[in-house]
C-alpha cells in the first residue's frame, strides 16, 4: 500500500480537508502497514531498534530476502545456520570461522583459489587435479599413478620423472640414513672406493672382463711370452 496523507485543505474549517473519518481512517491504514511490516500486524518486533544511521535486530531470524545492491559496514557478529542453493557473488575477502559444506564445492571464477599463508588441515581425503604447490609437509604419501615427474628450478620443456614398473607384491625401497647422490645403471665414474666395504667384491660378482687396466689405481704388467719372444697373455695386477 503506498503512504496516505490526510488532507487538510488549505485553509482551517474551509471544508475541503478529510473529515474526522477519514484522516482517522489513513491513520489507521498507515499503522497497519507499518505493524505488518515490522511485527505480527498487531505488535511491532521487539528484536528491533535504531538511531539516525544504524538499525540493530536482536537475534534475528530473516526468512526468504532478497538484496541487491551494496550492503556496507562491518557485520560484528552473526551466525548464518544454513544456506540453501546460495550463490555468493562479489565478496574481496570473508573472514569467517568454522565453515562447514554440507555438500558442494568452493570455486573462482579465475581458477585459483589463494589462501594465503594459512594450513588446511583434513581428516578425510584431499583430491586434486593438476596441483601446483610450494612448500609440502605430509605423512604417507600413497599415490595411485606410476610415475612423479620434477620440474626442477627452471620451468622449461625437461622434467626428471620417477616411475615404478607396476608392482607384483609389496615393495619397500629404504633410503639410508646418510648423505650422497642416488647411483643408476646408467651412471658412470660415481662410485667410489669408499662406497665399497673390504672383502665384499668376489670373483663371483665380477663378469669376465670387467676389471682391466682402466680399473686400477697403480699397475703391475705380467706378459707370458712363448719361446719366440710373441706375447701370449697379459695379466694386470694392482701395483703397490
Amino acid at each position: 500500500m503506498a503512504y496516505q496523507a490526510i488532507g487538510l485543505g488549505a485553509v482551517a474549517d474551509d471544508g475541503t480537508g478529510d473529515n474526522l473519518r477519514d484522516g482517522a481512517d489513513k491513520v489507521n491504514d498507515n499503522f497497519v502497514e507499518l505493524y505488518t511490516l515490522l511485527g505480527n500486524a498487531t505488535a511491532l518486533s521487539s528484536g528491533i531498534s535504531s538511531t539516525a544511521t544504524v538499525v540493530t535486530l536482536t537475534s534475528p531470524v530473516i526468512t526468504g530476502p532478497t538484496i541487491s545492491g551494496v550492503i556496507g559496514g562491518t557485520q560484528t557478529s552473526a551466525t548464518i545456520t544454513t544456506l540453501t542453493s546460495t550463490t555468493i557473488n562479489g565478496l574481496s575477502s570473508l573472514a569467517v570461522g568454522t565453515l562447514a559444506l554440507a555438500a558442494g564445492s568452493i570455486t573462482d571464477s579465475s581458477g585459483a583459489i589463494d589462501f594465503g599463508n594459512e594450513n588446511l588441515v583434513t581428516t578425510g581425503t584431499f583430491g586434486a587435479g593438476t596441483t601446483t604447490l610450494g612448500d609440502l609437509t605430509v605423512g604417507t604419501i600413497t599415490s595411485t599413478g606410476a610415475t612423479i615427474v620434477l620440474e626442477g628450478a627452471t620451468d622449461d620443456a625437461y622434467e626428471t620423472t620417477l616411475t615404478v614398473t607396476d608392482p607384483t607384491a609389496d615393495r619397500t625401497i629404504t633410503f639410508p640414513n646418510i648423505t650422497g647422490t642416488v647411483v643408476t645403471t646408467g651412471d658412470t665414474n660415481t662410485v667410489s672406493g669408499t662406497m665399497i666395504s673390504p672383502d665384499t667384491v668376489a670373483e663371483a660378482n665380477m663378469a669376465d672382463d670387467a676389471i682391466g687396466a682402466a680399473q686400477l689405481k697403480t699397475l703391475v704388467t705380467l706378459l707370458i711370452k712363448n719361446s719366440s719372444g710373441t706375447t701370449l697373455k697379459t695379466l694386470y695386477a694392482a701395483g703397490a
